[in-house]
């Protein structure tokens, strides 16, 4: 089973890659992993359109944490790429046999979105013994 993060609209959003890298610590050693970007929706599109999902047309892959500063970097991103008022979707999504078919949703204006918010993204909330999938609309 796998995850993947989605961001969907209504017409194609620029790929976006910063090159920030996330560090942390583990067992003694140091390591360290690519950070925040959105890339061409590739691996797993062919997955995620067998889920036959109400999803807007255009998706990218997120690469993303809950943390405040990719918090900004989204919020930033979807300032210069969205128009005032449009709606863009934010998927957690499980892919596999095992998946539940509950997905919990959730919206909010784009000033809202926060570390917390990305939390809810990231980490949704199991479901009937399968793990948490979410769509958040955020409307810019």
């Amino acid at each position: 089973m796998s995850s993947v993060i989605l961001l969907a609209a209504d017409h194609p959003m620029p790929s976006y890659d910063p090159g920030l890298q996330r560090v942390s610590v583990s067992g003694g050693y140091t390591v360290t992993a690519p950070g925040f970007s959105i890339q061409p929706h590739v691996y797993y599109r062919d997955s995620v359109a067998a889920l036959d999902l109400d999803m807007k047309p255009y998706r990218c892959e997120v690469d993303v944490a809950a943390t405040e500063e990719e918090a900004a970097l989204l919020r930033t991103y979807l300032e210069s790429n969205g128009s005032q008022g449009e709606q863009v979707e934010l998927w957690h999504l499980w892919l596999g046999d095992d998946r539940s078919t509950h997905i919990s949703r959730f919206h909010g204006p784009l000033s809202s979105l926060d570390q917390e918010t990305l939390d809810q993204l990231c980490n949704p909330a199991p479901k009937n013994g399968c793990p948490g999938q979410c769509r958040i609309t955020v409307t810019i």
